[in-house]
């Protein structure tokens, strides 16, 4: 009886084993095609406000205007519905899922922003073609990043639950700064020199 215990203590422990190695195939494998999912969804947001009709419940998660924010926002909002498929998905390798995302949050949000203002302050202007390649390269480092820290060995629990709330802030303020946002360059719409859903001047 006692070794039949055993043994089903030990089958069980295998099958763990077994699992947590198919997660570490396909959280590789998601990052990767996180990659493409991320990029094809944030380039559909960008039109998805003016194709929905300027449907205002589109509008926290889709670009409503020019504005480099918006371009961070449909950069950044794929990333939440991946974590959320990356979640249900994986079984043992879940400790630092908040973590890396805010990783691939910073990382996104930084690149972006610093790429779009140095080249046009360099050049004095913008150009579409290279704007199109800082929002894909910048999708790239982040999920590379993002890789790096959720397949870390380090677990460190209170971080992880800064984290947590670090990206719902974060999630929260575009919502947010989607309808009020600042009267700061980073807000305003290149074209029509208006900020935010509502076209305020």
């Amino acid at each position: 009886m006692e070794n039949g215990n055993k043994y089903e203590a030990n089958r069980k422990e295998i099958n763990i084993k077994e699992e947590k190695m198919k997660d570490i195939k396909l959280q590789k494998m998601l990052y990767i095609v996180g990659f493409f999912v991320i990029s094809a969804i944030g380039t559909l947001l960008h039109f998805a406000y003016n194709f929905c009709g300027e449907n205002i419940f589109i509008a926290p998660f889709s670009a409503v205007n020019e504005s480099v924010w918006e371009h961070l926002k449909i950069a950044v909002m794929p990333m939440f519905i991946w974590t959320f498929i990356e979640f249900i998905t994986l079984k043992f390798r879940r400790e630092n899922l908040w973590s890396s995302l805010l990783v691939k949050l910073i990382t996104t949000m930084f690149v972006i922003t610093f790429s779009f203002y140095a080249y046009t302050f360099v050049i004095g202007t913008h150009i579409l073609l290279v704007d199109i390649l800082i929002f894909y390269v910048a999708i790239l480092i982040a999920q590379i990043l993002g890789y790096k820290e959720v397949t870390s060995k380090n677990i460190n629990i209170k971080y992880e639950e800064i984290s947590k709330y670090l990206v719902i802030a974060i999630f929260i303020m575009f919502v947010v700064f989607t309808f009020f946002p600042p009267r700061i360059d980073i807000f305003k719409d290149e074209v029509t020199s208006t900020y935010g859903v509502f076209e305020f001047k």
